[in-house]
């Protein structure tokens, strides 16, 4: 006998349809003005949001920068200054910035005071302003080098005074008794002694610049300057600064080369000239208009086999061209 195994019942029976094999169709998507509307909504909202956070934001800074700029607190009541020579009037920076008291901190300008303090006191190298808050200026100062000594003389011009008629002919009595008896010698010695030029006495900064508030250092050279018509004030520019880096530069670079030292210096600004006297009591003539080096190096070749250097000379001149021109001391173009 033979048994067989059953078979399950089958959940569906095959057909023929093809249903399930189609491709289904999205049904499509309709433009709704609800849609529409709401994302107008939606835009506006996000817009608004964000101009009252600005506006927000705008209103707290210009309220933060009003207290900042009126307040009491940062408003500037001290100035402080640091110099590097006691010298410095600190007092005359300090009345210079005067202005600036009660003004606030943050609109204070660092670069307008500086320029200020610069212009009115150029013997300043260095001039540096800077801001401690809450309500403190500090200003840095540092002056020029002091170079050297300077004597400068000078001769007051006559002043013709206008005489009366009763001065007048008391002059003429006056010239005419000197006539008879021969007065015109104490006459001479009296005009000499107006001519005679007075003498002042100042150091002298890297610019040029005199400052009479200190004493004569006799470790620098000095120069002289004499022809002037009028005495030369304190702080006031007597040589042009760069007059003062040719002198200054010829100086050092005489020194490094001849190995002789300059005691002093006479500047000529109208014959365009210095004159620089070495340790030997020897001057040597050399003109600004032409280079320092050039005139120097002419010496330095020559001096030593023109057996210069055994003779007993007053000067040597530089100044043209390729030509050494000396003076012996004894000569009369020393005179």
């Amino acid at each position: 006998m033979v048994f067989r195994k059953k078979r399950p019942k089958r959940l569906y029976y095959p057909t023929k349809s093809s249903w399930h094999r189609k491709s289904r169709k999205r049904p499509k998507v309709r433009s709704s003005r609800k849609i529409f509307s709401h994302s107008i909504r939606t835009n506006f909202t996000r817009v608004l949001k964000d101009f009252l956070l600005y506006v927000i934001i705008g209103v707290v800074f210009l309220g933060l920068l009003t207290f900042l700029i009126f307040s009491s607190r940062f408003a500037i009541n001290k100035i402080e200054i640091a110099r590097d020579n006691l010298h410095i009037d600190s007092s005359a920076v300090t009345n210079l910035l005067a202005n600036y008291r009660g003004k606030s901190i943050f609109t204070f300008s660092k670069s307008k005071a500086q320029s200020l303090i610069q212009k009115t006191y150029p013997e300043f190298a260095r001039v540096d302003v800077r801001k401690l808050l809450p309500n403190t200026i500090k200003v840095e100062l540092e002056t020029h080098e002091i170079v050297a000594n300077i004597k400068a003389y000078y001769v007051l011009p006559q002043v013709e005074t206008v005489l009366s008629d009763i001065d007048e002919d008391a002059l003429e009595i006056t010239e005419a008794l000197k006539t008879a008896f021969d007065l015109e010698v104490g006459t001479e010695t009296e005009d000499k002694e107006k001519l005679t030029p007075i003498e002042q006495k100042a150091l002298l900064n890297r610019i040029g610049q005199a400052i009479f508030d200190q004493e004569e250092d006799l470790q620098l050279m000095t120069i002289n300057i004499d022809g002037l018509s009028q005495p030369i004030e304190d702080r006031e520019i007597v040589i042009p600064e760069a007059s003062m880096d040719y002198i200054v530069n010829s100086i050092k670079y005489f020194t490094n080369l001849m190995q002789t030292e300059i005691t002093s210096v006479r500047f000529l600004p109208i014959a365009r000239e210095v004159h620089l006297q070495t340790e030997g009591n020897l001057t040597l003539w050399i003109g600004t208009e032409r280079s320092y080096k050039e005139q120097i190096d002419k010496l330095h070749t020559i001096y030593k086999i023109a057996e210069l250097d055994q003779e007993d000379l007053a000067y040597i001149d530089l100044r043209i061209g390729e030509k050494l021109i000396y003076c012996p001391r004894a000569s009369s173009c020393a005179r």
